[in-house]
């Protein structure tokens, strides 16, 4: 047997997770279908350093129309600057919120309060770029 149902192999996808397997258009099928290969792209990881830590409003580190709720426009946040391993510089941006699912709180949580030279994990979001893991 080819190791596919129906005998058939459909083209790769083109997107991040592909399958190699019969193609949809040869009908609905009832049950898991056999692949022979599964493509999966998964983002890298890294790790990073805290170069920059500022304080100050949201409103120093975001623009007031890209805030969604206006009353977060005067509430305290720290902007946190980071160096890749390669050399890519980003920044994160956290209100002073220590609630149970903050982003400062599950930055905490992970690494300890922020510091100068502290090292910590970064992952390429869907467009390349950096991001904290929290």
């Amino acid at each position: 047997m080819s190791g596919v149902k129906g005998g058939r192999a459909g083209p790769k996808a083109s997107g991040p997770i592909s399958a190699q397997g019969p193609t949809e258009a040869a009908g609905p099928e009832e049950g898991p279908v056999e692949i022979t290969e599964l493509n999966i792209s998964v983002s890298p990881r890294g790790k990073a350093v805290v170069e920059k830590i500022l304080k100050g409003r949201l409103s120093d580190f975001i623009p007031e129309q890209k805030i969604k709720n206006p009353q977060y426009v005067n509430r305290e946040a720290i902007q946190i600057h980071f160096r890749t391993e390669d050399g890519r510089r980003f920044r994160e941006t956290f209100t002073l919120s220590t609630a149970t699912n903050s982003k400062l709180r599950r930055f905490i949580t992970r690494y300890g309060p922020p510091k100068l030279g502290q090292e910590v994990e970064y992952q390429e979001d869907s467009r390349g770029f950096p991001r904290i893991v929290l």
